[in-house]
């Protein structure tokens, strides 16, 4: 799929469906998961961090398999470094002019109620990230908005994957599939209750779970990729600061024993991503935010 940058193609159903799908649903019962919101690790949090209470007893264990990944080229590299360097700079214009001329909002991969097919691209870009409110025609008026952490934290992740086959759609950070979604759903049941369910990572390759925060001794357990409850994150925020960037995350075992891994080895299951198409002269443009489901 191609993003042009004409009138015609922002109204094309077949690019809009095709959008559409670009994420995987995630399971029923999982909290929403929106800018601004306090949730995970990935500073596409604002504010301080908070996890659902999780039993810490034994559970199925969750195999996932990563998407697969997107080494960029040098056009999306050239974007990557754009996009920085506005998001540092607060540069709202820069930002702007990086939106594609079709730019959707969906919730597990279908259009999300706020989104405003009746305005164009920014608009509905400046409502997700905070700059504008829903339906006002002028920047401003939001809680905590702009969101530019979210956009600092979607900027400097370098994992991505490719979410069409001709590699020319594709999002970020990297993503992971359930192998079997019935065995997560048993595990989620176990630790879980019927008022929250835990908030889960994944790892992003063959892992050592340490004993505590940075511990060189030897690891209580290695491994696979595998999803896991998160359970605290290292450091703590301190009353009345805000959250500073983890170095560990504290995960739930399928053993039920805790342990600790470095942040970088992980990613969040289920959280916001962002996707960029290809328009037909090469260049990268940001086309649209997917969100998990309730």
């Amino acid at each position: 799929m191609e993003v042009a940058a004409s009138a015609e193609v922002r109204s094309d159903r077949r690019i809009r469906e095709s959008l559409f799908k670009i994420s995987k649903p995630a399971i029923a019962g999982m909290r929403l998961c929106r800018l601004g919101a306090a949730a995970l690790l990935m500073a596409t949090v604002l504010g301080p961090t908070s996890f659902a209470d999780v039993k810490k007893v034994a559970y199925p264990e969750v195999k996932v398999e990563i998407d697969k990944p997107y080494q960029p080229d040098a056009a999306f590299e050239k974007m990557r470094a754009t996009f920085a360097d506005a998001v540092n700079k607060k540069d709202l214009e820069a930002l702007s002019n990086l939106i594609a001329p079709m730019f959707l909002w969906t919730i597990s991969g279908q259009p999300a109620d706020e989104m405003d097919l009746g305005r164009d691209a920014v608009h509905n870009f400046k409502v997700v990230f905070g700059f504008r409110a829903l339906g006002k025609d002028t920047d401003g008026g939001v809680d905590d908005g702009p969101y530019w952490d979210a956009l600092a934290a979607f900027a400097s992740d370098p994992t991505y994957y490719a979410a069409t086959d001709a590699g020319n759609l594709v999002c970020g950070p990297i993503a992971a599939e359930v192998v079997d979604d019935n065995v997560l759903d048993q595990a989620s049941k176990k630790i879980g209750s019927a008022n929250t369910q835990p908030d889960w990572v994944f790892t992003l390759g063959n892992t050592e779970v340490a004993k505590a925060p940075g511990d060189t001794g030897t690891p209580i357990a290695k491994i696979g990729t595998i999803a896991l409850p998160l359970l605290s994150v290292y450091p703590a925020a301190k009353e009345g600061q805000p959250q500073p960037q983890p170095t560990h995350v504290e995960v739930l075992l399928p053993s039920g024993k805790s342990g600790w891994i470095a942040a970088g080895a992980i990613r969040p299951l289920f959280t916001d991503r962002l996707c960029y198409a290809k328009t037909p002269s090469g260049d990268w443009k940001i086309a649209a935010i997917d969100q998990p489901g309730q």
